[in-house]
């Protein structure tokens, strides 16, 4: 693995456990403030990303775009589909635990789309660890979901001194609190599915753009650029939840202090929004030098590893699901780092073909160049031969 690769791995696993870290911190004081921290998060991005867009030379003070409108469109409308859809799923009883799991938990989107859309191959040992991956992935999520109903089940009735009889008004109300906790459970289990969805589809249209439109500009160019128009698209949708965010604010000022001056929930969204900025950059910087799948992989394995932290530091459940999904996720990683990438070999090929078409060009040279003498030799003639029969003879001298 090259530095440069390390580095951008690097980031994605400092920052992006450091940023869930801090908004479990401020979810377990307000769970209603997820859309606070994601617009703390974007506004964090753009004071990055605006002086590095500003330019006293061109029309409007910012320099102008080195790719299409269009790709910026499609972009935008993804990243803000996912950003916005993957806040909903706080508010159906989603769970830290369960949000980095589900969130993690697009690999099989990925190889469809790729696949289907992207002329995407992959060997039959990468789709095998993937789908142990996503296996262990689901066994965590299944676990979780059992732990959540024993907590539902057994809260139902935490003032009852002695067991309710069979079909008493306890019991069934019991029964009813539990199937409508897991129905809401359900339902943000959906939308995190379809967010998956999206961010497989994203994946692949940032690996297409950056080989589209490399000879336009450096990567890091192009990261910035599609990074500034994706946050500034990403703040309309809050406008519609500014009543929203404005208690979670106001809840958040209120807050315990922290060095007796600062909130603390204030102090955890900064410190997120700090660790968010350093993340983003991770993942765009390492999806412009490996595969789309490479990097669902390698965001799959940092979420997991958020999970367990996210269980011995918070004291969430644990169950022996989570013992075999761990077995399986980094059983499947290591894997999949050992099999042959089919992209990389048809690279190889195709280098190889390159660098023995001049050889093979050199070794029939000598022959080509006789023939192309003979003939010149023969052309020569002929057309001596027709001059001297079309040339008139000597002019007589007066």
């Amino acid at each position: 693995m090259s530095d440069g690769v390390s580095l951008s791995v690097g980031m994605i696993f400092a920052g992006c456990m450091l940023n869930v870290i801090t908004t479990e911190y401020v979810l377990k004081g307000d769970p209603l403030a997820g859309n606070l921290l994601t617009l703390t998060e974007i506004a964090m991005v753009l004071v990055q990303k605006v002086p590095k867009r500003l330019s006293t030379v061109h029309k409007y003070g910012f320099k102008p775009f080195v790719t299409p409108l269009t790709s910026h469109v499609q972009f935008t409308v993804l990243w803000s589909l996912m950003s916005v859809l993957a806040n909903f799923a706080f508010a159906y009883k989603i769970s830290i635990p369960i949000f980095t799991l589900i969130r993690s938990c697009n690999m099989i989107a990925t190889v469809v789309l790729g696949w289907l859309c992207f002329k995407q191959r992959y060997t039959c040992i990468q789709l095998l660890c993937v789908v142990v991956v996503s296996v262990g992935i689901f066994l965590a999520s299944l676990g979780e979901a059992m732990t959540l109903k024993k907590g539902v089940s057994s809260g139902s009735c935490t003032s009852c001194s002695q067991p309710s009889p069979p079909n008493s008004d306890a019991q069934l109300a019991g029964e009813t609190e539990q199937e409508d906790e897991l129905a809401i459970w359900l339902v943000g289990i959906g939308i995190l599915a379809f967010v998956q969805l999206v961010q497989g589809l994203l994946g692949h249209i940032q690996s297409r753009f950056y080989k589209i439109y490399s000879n336009l500009a450096s990567k890091d160019d192009l990261i910035d650029e599609f990074m500034f128009t994706s946050q500034i698209v990403a703040l309309s949708p809050f406008l519609f939840m500014r009543n929203d965010i404005g208690a979670a604010a106001e809840g958040a000022l209120n807050s315990d202090l922290v060095l007796g001056f600062c909130p603390s929930r204030i102090a955890w969204i900064i410190l997120g929004s700090i660790a968010q900025s350093v993340c983003l950059r991770g993942v765009f910087k390492t999806s412009a030098v490996v595969s789309p799948l490479t990097l669902t992989i390698v965001l799959s394995v940092r979420k997991f590893l958020t999970v367990i932290f996210s269980v011995l530091w918070f004291d969430n459940p644990w169950s022996h699901w989570h013992s075999i999904a761990t077995l399986l996720i980094f059983g499947g990683v290591f894997a999949y780092s050992q099999a042959p990438d089919p992209a990389a070999k048809s690279n190889k090929v195709e280098e190889e073909t390159k660098t023995a078409k001049p050889a093979s060009t050199s070794t029939g040279e000598p022959e080509k160049t006789a023939s192309d003498a003979s003939l010149r030799e023969r052309e020569h003639a002929a057309k001596s031969s027709r001059s001297r029969v079309a040339s008139p003879g000597p002019v007589a001298k007066k």
